[in-house]
């Protein structure tokens, strides 16, 4: 409506104007500042009419004109900004949406950690369909250099300093936990403590000269001897690494494997009063029903639902331990036979130890995921606090509830039957199975690399199954030694694994490959020491070991089976 003192011109061929009146200081329509002047003055009615309504309402349009624009105090000096409304739906929709970007947040932090094993060790064992430069290329399309396909499969600096920590608690935090009761009890209440302490202090030292050197070299741990050394022996050292690398992922599996069978066993026999048709040692052939189909799956990204599932498990197993080996001490006091040091057997505990800390091979992905790598050595310091202070946690609680009727899986000495034991011993099992493809990968990716070089099986159904076969086999050999080791020789198995495959990557190739780049001479010395400990460790440990598979000591107290033979 148009207000009394103004007159409409009504020209059908002119636009609609209005005769603006003399407010007494002469001014007229035309002298209106453009950017506060309405649209509606120049266009017709009824075109404005349908632009407004085009556009979604009946809003006044004011032009703006950009070039002369002033701060809006100075244009409107005595208005305020009136505050944006909040009304409930508004504030729910900011809720939800919050919420999902937290959860997607998670989703991500969790899948890049199983992503991660696609550069285990620093290796790019990404397939070039999964990259998103190489996807979809042809032959000719992708006669990249070596080089150049290696940067595009790099992962991303995303990671921040939360995001990174989880990963490196994840990494360490796994199923290896359930051993160190066992290893405990090999080497003595005080004596165990202290030496993981130290070796723990010892890990912090060698990871840190390792990302040392990785930040200035380059590469992945095999390619940094292939560097330091470029001459035929840093091909050999590169092999070597590799080798070590694959034994002990592989010796990994064997392991869980076993723990897998024990936990099948003691569920099948509790909920059948003791009639259990398949003795314990063929129960280790069963977990190959879901490893193997898991282990064909190339992407290993595809996993990440399956790694999610595997951490709320261990989670869960973790927090059930806790519950029943307090609930023991509390009711029943110390367990019986707990000794202070067990000059026997404590160079067991000195493998078993360094097997607890397995997640050396993720340690440079993680580092170079970072957006921030010069803030990993904080990670790496405050993630090892951490993960000693659980496995000590544990590894304390399981050893006094039970003492030396201790189990080489704390997990076998939970009440039976029980309902909760039984979910503890299932769903733990689910969850080493579901991580098993991820500790098969790299191995996997080791000898595919080493038996077909480039070749693809997307270009050949040859080599496809080929490949196929292959991890079928590693799956059967991992499965065929844990059969042939048995429930029995399980802590000294551990232990074996843990001198012989885990000492060199985490004490000799860091100490040696940091010597290479130091500058100093009291670097230098350290790095030194670092390998000496290592060979030491090492050598003594394995003499050990093999001595208790000759001559086996004699037999301690044992658990009562919960099923009489």
């Amino acid at each position: 409506m148009s207000a009394p003192n103004e007159k409409l011109t009504a020209d059908a061929d002119a636009p609609a104007r209005l005769e603006v009146p003399n407010s007494g200081n002469g001014s007229t329509e035309d002298d209106i500042p453009e950017r506060q002047r309405s649209k509606s003055v120049d266009i017709p009615r009824q075109k404005m009419i349908n632009q407004l309504k085009s556009e979604g309402g009946f809003r006044t349009h004011f032009v703006v004109n950009h070039a002369d624009d002033v701060p809006s105090d100075e244009a409107r000096p005595n208005v305020k900004r009136r505050p944006r409304p909040m009304s409930r739906g508004t504030s729910y929709k900011s809720f939800v949406y919050s919420v999902k970007s937290n959860r997607k947040s998670l989703a991500r932090t969790l899948s890049s950690y199983s992503t991660s094993y696609s550069h285990f060790a620093g290796e790019n064992w990404v397939e070039d369909d999964e990259v998103p430069g190489l996807a979809g290329l042809t032959a000719e399309e992708l006669a990249l250099s070596e080089a150049e396909k290696a940067e595009m499969r790099r992962p991303e600096r995303t990671a921040s300093f939360g995001k990174a920590m989880f990963m490196f608690l994840k990494a360490f935090i796994g199923s290896g936990l359930m051993f160190l009761p066992k290893a405990f009890e090999n080497g003595g209440l005080a004596f165990s403590i202290c030496l993981m302490v130290f070796i723990a202090a010892i890990c912090l030292f060698a990871f840190l000269r390792l990302v040392e050197t990785q930040l200035q070299v380059g590469g992945s741990y095999g390619d940094m001897g292939a560097r330091l050394w470029p001459t035929r022996g840093g091909s050999i050292l590169r092999i070597t690494v590799l080798f070590f690398i694959c034994i002990s992922q592989m010796g990994f599996v064997a392991s869980y494997t076993i723990f897998i069978s024990q936990n099948l066993y003691d569920v099948v026999n509790a909920l059948s009063n003791c009639a259990s048709p398949i003795q314990e040692r063929y129960y280790i052939w069963m977990p190959l029903v879901i490893i193997i189909p898991f282990a064909m799956i190339r992407r290993i990204a595809k996993l990440s639902f399956a790694a999610i599932v595997a951490d709320v498990l261990i989670l869960y197993g973790i927090i059930c331990v806790i519950y029943f080996t307090s609930d023991q001490l509390y009711h029943n006091g110390v367990g019986p036979g707990i000794t202070l040091i067990n000059p026997t057997n404590f160079a067991l505990m000195i493998g078993t130890a360094t097997f607890s800390f397995e997640g050396i091979g993720l340690v440079i992905p993680i580092a170079e995921a970072m957006k921030e790598p010069e803030k990993f050595p904080r990670v790496v310091i405050i993630g090892m606090a951490i993960v000693t202070g659980i496995y000590i946690l544990i590894a304390t609680l399981g050893y006094l509830a039970y003492g030396e009727l201790v189990q080489a899986a704390v997990i076998a000495n939970l009440p039976q039957p029980s309902n909760l034991t039984a979910s503890v011993q299932i769903l733990y099992s689910l969850a080493i199975i579901l991580s098993a493809p991820f500790m098969l990968f790299p191995a996997i990716k080791i000898v595919e690399n080493g038996i077909f070089g480039a070749r693809r099986g997307r270009h050949s159904q040859k080599i496809k199954w080929s490949k196929n076969a292959l991890r079928l086999i590693m799956a059967v050999i991992c499965a065929a030694v844990a059969f042939g080791i048995g429930a029995d020789n399980l802590d000294k198995f551990v232990s074996l694994v843990g001198c012989v495959a885990c000492v060199p990557l985490c004490f000799i190739f860091p100490g040696l490959f940091h010597y290479k780049i130091a500058h100093n001479v009291r670097d230098k010395i350290f790095d030194i020491i670092l390998m000496i400990w290592g060979v030491g460790i090492m050598i003594y440990t394995l003499y050990v070991n093999i001595n208790s598979w000759v001559h086996p000591g004699p037999a301690g107290a044992t658990l009562a089976p919960y099923c009489p033979s």
